[in-house]
């Protein structure tokens, strides 16, 4: 607790620095957490406020202060940064509360918040409508090739499938892809969970999904060649970008707000393209709204591996490796025994995948155990475009470690 005698807007900014050193505070939420402090200290330099820059700690979260706080920010009066919108909505004054009442706690003084207005029913989009949101993608892609259209097909067509959050679209790595494309891991966390609450999901992807992951991930790796180090994330960002005063180049995580405004703008396009088509109705411009119409048939799995059955289920990856290995070696590709031995190979990867070993460990088991090239591991039941990924994410891949070995 800030226990000083700090006033005004110093005292929001100790309490915000309290708040964000605390581990159990996410990265979205300590930005909110920032945010509401500074705006907040602006809101005392304006002279439609009550309060002054020199406020005692406990005027701040009175109820006319805090009202007054709400309406300038809500009417967009605090902005640092012009905006085309400017008046602000109900879900930036939720965070605001939300935000106000930890930094009372972190202050040790007791918050008169207003009430939060109930939310209003939100309607959820049809099979049907959903659908035509994957055919829609799907053309607005085929036409231009954008990269913005090519992440947005390949975002939309799992979301259909997953009724991820955006904020688990934005948790996914290349690790969660299963090595066959044909599912992905998904980690839970309704809105209000603790992190510790958070669960698994695999889900299985249609065949739109693995057709637009494969168009994304390559187009993801250019995006990448920019970015230093490995790149672990499975949706990353096409535009530079800001974070305060450093500039944030094209291929880094994309998150939870970025998606938002890249959904907006693609189904925004989308509404354009199909209006006038027979029973469409416009798509909303939320993903939630989409996501609340998806219920997919799910299968639990670990948050952690387990280190005995992760390591028993990488031998056997190895050992179904050796055996395919051997059938090619001998000159029965194409056989009956190659076959079956693939099959083996492939639910070997999947068993390990789902108990959480890393990809890079799998496709190093692999290799040791004879099936290395692209060839091979595509014949063991990996995609040839998450391989790229894969290779990626453990560091290799870029211009400049290609130059090396030339």
């Amino acid at each position: 607790m800030v226990a000083d005698q700090r006033k005004g807007a110093e005292a929001l900014l100790a309490a915000a620095g309290e708040v964000c050193a605390r581990k159990k505070i996410s990265e979205a939420r300590a930005r909110q957490v920032r945010w509401v402090a500074r705006e907040y200290g602006r809101a005392l330099e304006h002279p439609g406020h009550p309060l002054g820059v020199d406020a005692e700690v406990g005027e701040l979260f009175q109820r006319r202060a805090v009202e007054a706080y709400l309406d300038l920010a809500g009417r967009g009066e605090l902005r640092v940064r012009q905006s085309v919108k400017k008046v602000s909505g109900d879900r930036s004054r939720k965070a605001r509360l939300e935000v106000l009442n930890l930094l009372a706690e972190a202050l040790g003084v007791c918050a008169d918040l207003p009430p939060q207005p109930d939310p209003a029913p939100k309607r959820t989009v049809s099979r049907r409508a959903r659908s035509l949101l994957r055919t829609s993608l799907q053309e607005a892609a085929d036409r231009t090739s954008l990269p913005g259209h090519i992440r947005m097909l390949a975002i939309g067509a799992v979301g259909t499938d997953t009724g991820a959050r955006s904020g688990e679209h934005c948790a996914c790595r290349i690790d969660d892809l299963a090595p066959s494309l044909e599912e992905i891991r998904i980690v839970r966390r309704p809105q209000g969970w603790k992190e510790t609450e958070s669960y698994v999901e695999l889900i299985a992807l249609s065949e739109v999904s693995r057709a637009a992951l494969r168009r994304w991930l390559e187009e993801r790796e250019v995006l990448l060649e920019r970015v230093q180090g490995a790149a672990t994330a499975l949706w990353v960002s096409l535009r530079p970008n800001h974070r305060g005063e450093r500039v944030i180049p094209p291929g880094t995580p994309l998150e939870p707000r970025g998606l938002y405004r890249a959904w907006t703008r693609a189904v925004t396009e989308i509404n354009q393209m199909m209006a006038g088509e027979p029973s469409w109705a416009p798509l909303p411009s939320r993903m939630e709204q989409v996501r609340r119409g998806v219920s997919p048939k799910a299968s639990p799995a670990p948050r952690q591996p387990d280190a005995e059955r992760a390591a028993v289920l990488l031998d056997d990856v190895a050992r179904c490796g050796r055996a395919l290995a051997a059938v090619r070696r001998s000159g029965r590709a194409g056989t009956g025994e190659e076959l079956r031995a693939r099959r083996a190979c492939r639910t070997a990867l999947r068993e390990a995948w789902a108990e959480g070993v890393e990809h890079a460990l799998q496709v190093a088991a692999l290799a040791e155990a004879g099936v290395a090239g692209t060839e091979e591991l595509t014949a063991a039941g990996w995609d040839p475009y998450l391989l790229k990924a894969v290779d990626r994410a453990a560091g290799w891949g870029r211009p400049s470690k290609a130059k090396d070995v030339v």
